[in-house]
């Protein structure tokens, strides 16, 4: 009965505008008919029921992140970083990143993302995602990158003058396996020990020798390029 009783105000809202519809309704009837809409009993919309989450994986939305902007010449309107239905959006201005709120070390990544169409207009848009942001926040943080730049997805790389990474990259292998502007293409990076593996839509594609930096925050970058991401999901990892 539950199921049915959700339905019932519809079946009433209905019938009340179609009685009032050759008149117009009067005030009266607008609050009865604002009355019945109030009171349908839908499901509340949240992550957890809008993705699958594999176990022991938790999910992140604009909530778990804190946005650094760089300063600009020119004052930007409107928000860079938005949110509706389970997709977070950046106009790519002003250039700077998300950083969440907790820090990880050992962990597992994974998350889908893509340009829109309308970013075709450049041939190789452009964002990253950044692991183990330490220090200062700043345009170039601290930190490590695996790219998310069209032209170069899932190669891994310093974002700092500070460190230098040695790096396997399999340039065939990304060629193969990524999709094109438009769709979504899924990431998963899996941190042990300081060493990045970067995996694009199942295929492995790069690979890093440990540095200095074994934790810090995640972060995901605003690098002038209208972009979406959805699913994005953390699992740590026992040391």
């Amino acid at each position: 009965m539950k199921s049915l009783n959700r339905f019932i105000p519809l079946f009433s809202l209905a019938c009340l505008l179609a009685a009032c519809s050759d008149s117009g309704p009067t005030e009266a009837q607008k609050k009865e008919a604002a009355d019945e809409v109030s009171a349908i009993d839908l499901p509340e919309k949240t992550l957890e029921s809008l993705f699958e989450v594999e176990d022991g994986f938790t999910l992140l939305g604009l909530k778990d992140f804190e946005v650094f902007n760089a300063k600009t010449k020119e004052p930007v309107a409107g928000k860079n970083w938005s949110e509706a239905d389970g997709v977070i959006s950046c106009k790519g201005t002003p250039r700077g990143y998300l950083y969440s709120h907790e820090s990880f070390g050992n962990c597992t990544i994974r998350l889908e993302y893509r340009f829109p169409e309308s970013a075709e207009e450049n041939e190789n848009p452009n964002t990253g995602f950044l692991f183990f942001i330490t220090g200062e926040n700043r345009i170039w943080p601290k930190c490590l990158e695996v790219q998310g730049k069209f032209a170069e997805m899932a190669h891994i790389k310093s974002n700092s003058k500070e460190i230098e990474l040695e790096v396997t990259d399999n340039e065939a292998a990304r060629e193969k396996a990524r999709r094109p502007i438009g769709e979504w293409n899924t990431i998963e990076v899996v941190c042990k020990d300081g060493a990045l593996t970067s995996v694009l839509n199942g295929t492995q594609i790069a690979t890093s020798q440990p540095s200095e930096l074994k934790s810090g925050f995640f972060g995901i970058q605003s690098e002038g390029d209208a972009v979406e991401f959805r699913n994005i999901r953390v699992q740590k990892l026992t040391d």
